[in-house]
């Protein structure tokens, strides 16, 4: 007998805290993950820890000392949620147009953007609790930035090959 899994398919709108939309993160091993952290404000939050919440009451069963021990895909940051949701594959981007985003654009924090995802339930030796799947993301405002191995040089231009610096000097002593 096959048991339906315990998960719910959400949307959320925010701003972006932490990216990782263009290439994994590395930084714990490879593949790596997708992700991005969305930013909402707490009063707009309710809905979506609602349904998370439903995933994670589901998962642990009855009880809130339970679901306030579960392992949740928010956190809640002065007057704002943050979301974590990931992916081992690289999402499909858009644009605000429905219109995939070119590949060589890096999305940086401070984007807007809505993100598809799914709040799957899990108990695992660590504890129980559900995670954010990453799924399609449209960007609804976006910050561009360069990161690293892209094409464009981070330095400013110098005029005839001059060793001075564009920056202000700052005297010593």
């Amino acid at each position: 007998m096959i048991t339906p899994k315990n998960e719910k398919n959400i949307q959320i709108y925010g701003e972006a805290e932490f990216v990782f939309l263009n290439k994994p993160d590395t930084a714990f091993g490879e593949p790596g993950e997708y992700k991005v952290t969305l930013k909402i404000p707490k009063d707009k939050a309710g809905t979506l820890i609602r349904e998370i919440n439903e995933v994670i009451s589901k998962q642990v069963g009855p009880g809130d000392s339970k679901l306030i021990k579960a392992i949740k895909p928010y956190k809640v940051v002065g007057e704002d949620v943050h979301f974590k949701a990931h992916s081992q594959f690289k999402p499909v981007l858009w644009d605000k147009n429905q219109n995939k985003l070119d590949e060589k654009i890096n999305v940086w924090k401070g984007s807007k953007m809505w993100i598809n995802c799914k709040a799957s339930g899990y108990t695992k030796g660590i504890g129980s609790g559900a995670t954010l799947l990453l799924g399609q993301v449209q960007i609804d405002k976006l910050v561009e930035g360069t990161g690293e191995g892209s094409d464009s040089c981070p330095f400013p231009v110098r005029a005839n090959g001059s060793t001075e610096s564009v920056l202000p000097a700052k005297e010593l002593g």
